[in-house]
């Protein structure tokens, strides 16, 4: 499902005339790091409606770069859940938060 999501989310994108490639990577994690920013300030806010369409935002930069980069998203999902799984409870923090 994420795979063919993200097929869509690339053809899309070619077809608005927008590049995303290796040489315009950093660009690229630089517009998720926004998108994830301004959901940050829409919890902030209070503003829990707009924040769905940012997090979409982000997903859908995210998916780009997976169907650009012929990345199979549903099976790195997969592959790191299983390491999680496999971690100890609260791994790598000393808080719940």
């Amino acid at each position: 499902m994420l795979n063919k999501l993200a097929q869509e989310i690339t053809a899309w994108r070619v077809n608005k005339g927008f590049i995303t490639s290796k040489d315009n990577m950093l660009e690229k994690l630089t517009l998720v790091v926004t998108e994830c920013s301004e959901a940050a300030e829409d919890v902030r806010h209070g503003d829990w409606e707009h924040f769905g369409e940012e997090i979409a935002d982000t997903m859908i930069h995210l998916l780009d770069i997976c169907g650009t980069l012929q990345i199979n998203i549903e099976f790195e999902i997969e592959k790191k859940m299983r390491r999680n799984m496999e971690r100890p409870y609260l791994h790598g923090t000393t808080s719940r938060a």
